[in-house]
């Protein structure tokens, strides 16, 4: 008998699998990530088409088989299709989903990861704020949940508001975490931080960041 739960959960990634079926990358809140059959979705009828496309953020509910997940039913609240019309909003959120795919793993509670991917989504739609300013408060904050931040470099000296940016990025609350905004010097120098952070924290050739970074 299969085993039904629902979870909340964005799809980071979508690959076909067989002749009609795709399989997703979900990250799934309490349950971590998860890879999630989802049969029929890619025939043109299929109610699972758009919901099990990437960045689709819901309710999803799942059953697990003898070997593997699969999708029942999903109620999508957000599909971020701004996202499949302009390339550098997309290789930001590429980015992030790869972002998460790294740190995540099935069982272990990505609850905080997910709602961090969220907010980011968001704010990546926000002009109030550039897509560079975003990047370095998520991959900053990724760093933070994952228990691998050290702080600033003791042997450099930092403008005193990216000083108080980066200890809002690792303390502030999710709800407070865009609500700021740095000078052009600043922001250059918080990036700065954050490319350098990237390198020695995330051990891994991300194809997305690749594209990113020849826009």
């Amino acid at each position: 008998m299969n085993d039904f739960f629902t979870c909340t959960g964005m799809v980071l990634r979508s690959r076909p699998a067989g002749e009609n079926d795709r399989l997703i990358t979900l990250l799934a809140g309490a349950e971590g990530k998860l890879s999630v059959f989802v049969r029929g979705a890619r025939r043109p009828s299929s109610r699972f088409s758009a919901s099990s496309e990437s960045f689709a953020f819901g309710s999803f509910k799942l059953s697990r088989g003898q070997s593997a997940y699969y999708m029942n039913d999903a109620d999508i609240s957000n599909y971020f299709e701004e996202f499949r019309t302009d390339i550098e909003l997309a290789s930001y959120a590429s980015y992030f989903a790869e972002v998460c795919d790294y740190y995540c793993v099935e069982g272990d509670d990505s609850t905080q990861m997910l709602g961090l991917l969220y907010a980011s989504f968001l704010a990546l739609n926000n002009p109030v704020f550039s897509h560079r300013f975003v990047r370095c408060i998520f991959v900053l904050r990724s760093i933070v949940i994952n228990g691998e931040f050290p702080g600033l470099p003791a042997e450099r000296v930092f403008n005193d508001a990216v000083v108080a940016a980066v200890e809002r990025i690792e303390k502030a609350d999710l709800k407070n975490l865009f609500s700021f905004k740095l000078a052009p010097n600043a922001e250059d120098e918080l990036f700065r931080l954050t490319t350098d952070y990237e390198k020695r924290f995330m051990d891994r050739n991300f194809k997305s960041l690749e594209v990113l970074d020849s826009l």
